[in-house]
């Protein structure tokens, strides 16, 4: 495939005679294709040859590129004539409201003078600050690579103690990266600097990767987490002749350079230099264009944004107080305690930590609530045989935490408590309390009490009120506190815990309290998952979901937080942010009330749905639309205490979907009853359903999200026995066959995921 370029660029002339496919503007206007929009910042000084040789790489590819070149408006070019730089180059100002597929910054030859005093440096920043929102891979080279690191991620250059120039021998440290796909395990790359960036620096930043490296030459090659910027430090572009320029150039100036490194013949700089670079240059840009580009880029470019939940949260946040909740698998054992530490110590704004019991650290392991529980339950010699088999878990953590806690006095209260009806929650409440005090001691917070700020009233129920005021009155008091999830304390000061996941309850109660500008759930994955990875391998991470679409979710099944546990937040409109402690890097999920001002590539927001569904199908002239037939309908079902799932209606016909366990042993009393009070013509019962259900805050605006749906589902040859779109317009169900339940769920996924 071409590039494109604009009509009499010099390059056109050098490119076809190198039998390079170029195409003109002129040429171009025939074709009916969606070509990549490819931006050059070029900040080297020989423009003209910079621009040949980037276009040469471009142009090597299967893929057609709409070429254009920019330059710095606070800097004018030296080396390159005005006419050129006027007829071929465009300023930030006349392209800003642009978006592009791709982007390169160039090196240049400003590496001595610090970022800040390079003439042009604010406009860059503004360009790269750009970039974010309006490119979806940015290409850094060179002294571009440094200024990007810079910029973006806060790490500094350092002076060489020499030039380094030459060819030089790489290897790959990730070899999985697409970026080096099809490359030997030994390259070359020409380098060209005065400068550099230290490992122990870029490994110190989890959003970045190193991806190869020489040696003798440093780290070559870094991507982001999220694939959007490479930073590359050498210069596989160049030609074969371009370090001899620059070395003769230095000879004659009297600098007395050092011969570049494996680059003459015998170091023989009257030898013509021999290529060991172009076949690696060649495929590292198309290897950028097909993976970092065009497999990624949407086909509608004003879509590209800036997709990191960092990005957006400082944005639209002002972050001072963060409450950050750390569940079983969170705090399973030393080395986790140590992560979660690593975690909360890593930004000031975490403030109020809330902790769960430990949780399993393995398949194979038990929670310490569980078995807290059962020695509760159980009683007499099991029950400590029980108790001791935790109070040794508890020893290996605090051991390894050389926490300051007295774990054997601990656990003496809650051997003394065993048989006591009236401590029962006591006993089952202390994976969380001796958890809070670990976590306290080991990174130096206050431990607040839940048992001191979290209130039952006399009849077991959580007092908001109570809790709410002394709570509030507490936390201003400490500036940093660890704080026990899952129980409080009724009016006589017993202990009373909340159902399971009740810790998730207490972090939000707490985020509530102070005002949190956001609360954190820390678990073992990272987000909420678009579908369920039992039936999906390896489903995507919803970056942003509402109130709303979680709660559909969550009633059709969906792992996520209960309702119960995220009210407090809801209620007081706190976002909630959920995050993987074993991978601290990823953005996890953020749930709010309104994300308009959130973009997205996804237009759904997960699938989820459960199987055992049977409907009651009635057919009847006006049995729809007849409010008394329906309410007849219902009312069977009513009395029998029957949840109904879903009702699906027509003129004259009326679908009543219940769970099959509810129904079980009085199928045919219920059919009697409906034939009875609503006399159908006809009435069945569908067995064996499965519902799915599409949320997408999109669904009620975007027609196409109902046709993907039902046209993904077409192409599996998969029935749709039933299907209702959602009052609130962000639900629609789909009814199949309990043997086609996963497939089904597959196939939309796919349909809504695939590139």
């Amino acid at each position: 495939m071409p590039i494109k370029v604009p009509n009499n660029l010099p390059a056109i002339e050098t490119l076809t005679a190198e039998n390079v496919f170029v195409m003109t503007d002129t040429r171009a206007m025939t074709q009916d294709i969606r070509p990549l929009q490819i931006l050059i910042l070029n900040l080297m000084p020989t423009k003209i040859d910079t621009e040949t040789q980037l276009t040469r790489l471009l142009g090597n590819t299967p893929l057609q590129v709409e070429l254009e070149l920019l330059q710095t408006s606070t800097h004018k070019a030296s080396n390159t004539s005005e006419e050129h730089m006027i007829a071929f180059y465009k300023t930030f100002d006349q392209i800003k409201h642009k978006f592009y597929d791709g982007m390169i910054i160039t090196g240049a030859p400003v590496e001595l003078l610090d970022f800040e005093e390079v003439e042009y440096w604010d406009e860059l920043c503004e360009i790269m600050e750009w970039s974010k929102r309006h490119v979806h891979s940015t290409f850094h080279i060179c002294w571009g690579a440094q200024a990007g690191l810079y910029y973006h991620y806060g790490i500094q250059k350092h002076q060489l103690p020499k030039k380094l120039s030459g060819v030089y021998k790489h290897r790959l440290d990730y070899k999985k990266g697409m970026l080096f796909r099809g490359f030997d395990d030994e390259f070359y790359v020409p380098h060209s600097r005065h400068t550099t960036v230290y490992r122990e620096d870029v490994e110190a930043v989890p959003e970045l990767k190193i991806i190869s490296s020489s040696e003798e030459a440093g780290i070559y090659a870094i991507k982001s987490k999220n694939d959007r910027q490479i930073f590359i430090m050498g210069h596989s572009e160049y030609d074969a002749d371009t370090l001899k320029k620059e070395y003769l150039r230095d000879k004659n100036a009297g600098l007395a350079p050092e011969v570049p490194c494996n680059y003459f013949p015998e170091d023989d700089d009257t030898r013509e230099p021999v290529v060991k670079w172009r076949s690696c240059a060649n495929l590292l840009y198309s290897n950028w264009l097909n993976y970092f580009v065009y497999q990624t880029t949407q086909y509608d470019i004003t879509q590209i944004h800036d997709e990191t939940l960092e990005a957006m949260i400082h944005d639209n946040f002002n972050i001072n107080v963060k409450v950050s909740k750390f569940g079983g698998t969170s705090l399973a054992g030393t080395e986790q305690f140590k992560k979660c530490a690593e975690i909360i110590r890593s930004e000031p704004e975490r403030r109020y930590i809330v902790v769960s019991a430990p949780g399993k650290r393995s398949e194979k392991d038990e929670k310490v609530t569980d078995l807290l529980i059962l020695a509760a339950e159980t009683g007499g010699k099991e029950a400590e045989e029980i108790l001791t088999k935790i109070q040794s878990r508890y020893k290996v953590i605090v051991r390894g935490l050389k926490a300051d806690i007295d774990i054997d006095g601990e656990f003496a209260e809650i051997f003394s408590a065993l048989g006591d009806p009236a401590k029962k929650d006591f006993i089952i409440s202390r994976g969380e309390y001796l958890n809070a005090k670990i976590l306290s001691s080991y990174i130096g917070f206050d431990f607040i009490d839940a048992r001191a700020v979290i209130f039952f009233d006399e009849k077991g129920d959580y007092d908001e009120e109570k809790t709410r005021s002394v709570l509030g009155r507490v936390l201003e008091k400490h500036e940093r506190a660890v704080i026990p999830g899952f129980y409080g304390s009724l009016p006589d000061g017993r202990i009373k815990t909340f159902s399971r996941g009740g810790s998730d309850i207490t972090g939000a109660i707490v985020a509530a309290a102070a005002g949190a500008d956001i609360y954190e759930n820390w678990t073992d994955v990272s987000g909420f998952l678009m579908a369920d990875p039992r039936i999906v391998d390896h489903p995507l991470s919803v970056p942003v979901i509402t109130y709303k679409e979680l709660r559909e979710l969550s009633h059709m099944g969906a792992r996520v937080l209960h309702e119960d546990a995220v009210f407090p937040v809801i209620k007081v409109e706190i976002p909630i942010n959920i995050r993987n402690t074993n991978r601290p890097e990823d953005n996890g999920t953020l749930i709010v009330k309104n994300a308009d001002y959130y973009q997205t590539n996804l237009s759904i927001s997960g699938i989820s749905g459960k199987t055992g569904y049977v409907a009651f199908a009635a057919e009847k002239t006006g049995i729809g639309e007849d409010l008394q037939m329906r309410s007849d309908f219902l009312d069977v079902f009513a009395k029998k205490g029957i949840t109904v799932k879903n009702i699906l209606s027509g003129m004259d016909s009326l679908n009543i979907i219940v769970h099959q366990s509810e129904i079980e042993d009085i199928e045919e009393e219920l059919l009697s009853q409906i034939r009875e009070k609503v006399a159908p013509v006809e009435v069945e019962v569908i067995r064996n359903l499965a519902i799915i259900a599409v949320v997408g805050r999109d669904l009620g605006t975007s027609p196409a999200i109902a046709v993907k749906v039902l046209g993904a589902l077409a192409n599996r040859k998969i029935n749709i026995k039933l299907i209702d779109h959602g009052s609130d317009k962000i639900n629609m169900s789909i009814g199949v066959d309990g043997e086609d339940y996963a497939s089904a769920v597959q196939a939309i996924y796919a349909e809504f995921t695939r590139k």
